[in-house]
C-alpha cells in the first residue's frame, strides 16, 4: 500500500450510533460500521492522507499531509455536510505525517518540519507554534505526538524526545537525545515508554 493510497479510521459514537470515521483525498466521512452504508461526507482536504482522524468533544478533525489542509467537522450528520457541520478550514498547512491529540479543547501535533503547533478545537485558531529543536542536525519528524498524564511525548528523526507540557501555553518539560535515527512514534503503556529507533527498541521506564 502506497502513502497515497493508505487510509486511516477511527470508530466514534455520535447522537446515538456508531460512526466509523475516515479520511480519504479531498474528504473525510462517516459509515455505518455494521452495513458501509455512508452516513456523511465533508470536503476540504487535499489529496494526500497521512494523518489519522480526531474526535473529542462531537468534533472531528482531519488533518492533510504535504502542505495540505486541516478542517474540523460536527459528528453525527447526515449527507454532504461541508456547508452545514464544518466548523473551521485552513486550505493550507505544514507538511504533516505523524497524528495529532486532543486535550482538554486544544489540538497538539508536530509537523514533518520539527515545528508543533497548538489549536483551539473548535475555532482552528492558532495558539501557539514552536520548532522543536535538540542535539541532532536532523529537526524533521514523522512522529505521532503521544498524551500521558497531561504530557506530550514525541520524537524528531534525529532521535530527540521532547516533552511538552499539554498546555495552551508552550512549555518544554525535558529533552532527551538518543543519538540514533527514528521515523517512529513513542507508545506508552503502563508507565512505561517504548522507542523504537533504526538500531534498537528500547523501554524507559521508572520502574526497579
Amino acid at each position: 500500500t502506497t502513502r497515497r493510497d493508505s487510509l486511516k479510521a477511527r470508530l466514534i459514537r455520535a447522537n446515538g450510533r456508531e460512526e466509523l470515521i475516515m479520511t480519504f483525498p479531498k474528504r473525510v466521512c462517516a459509515f455505518d460500521p455494521k452495513t458501509g452504508r455512508e452516513l456523511w461526507t465533508c470536503g476540504g482536504l487535499n489529496p494526500l492522507v497521512y494523518t489519522s482522524p480526531l474526535y473529542s468533544e462531537g468534533i472531528i478533525v482531519a488533518m492533510g499531509g504535504f502542505g495540505g489542509s486541516a478542517l474540523a467537522v460536527t459528528a453525527g450528520g447526515n449527507g454532504d455536510v461541508t456547508e452545514t457541520q464544518r466548523l473551521w478550514h485552513h486550505p493550507k498547512a505544514k507538511q504533516r505525517i505523524g497524528s495529532a491529540v486532543i486535550h482538554d479543547g486544544f489540538i497538539y501535533i508536530l509537523n514533518d518540519p520539527g515545528v508543533a503547533e497548538c489549536f483551539e478545537l473548535k475555532t482552528g485558531k492558532l495558539v501557539w507554534e514552536e520548532r522543536l529543536k535538540g542535539p541532532s542536525p536532523k529537526s524533521a519528524s514523522w512522529s505521532s505526538m503521544v498524551l500521558a498524564e497531561n504530557r506530550l511525548f514525541v520524537i524528531n528523526q534525529g532521535g530527540d524526545a521532547f516533552v511538552l507540557k499539554a498546555s495552551p501555553k508552550f512549555e518544554v518539560l525535558s529533552t532527551n537525545s538518543l543519538g540514533e535515527t527514528t521515523m517512529a512514534s513513542m507508545a506508552v503503556s503502563d508507565g512505561e515508554i517504548f522507542i523504537r529507533t533504526y538500531q534498537s527498541l528500547r523501554c524507559v521506564s521508572t520502574r526497579k
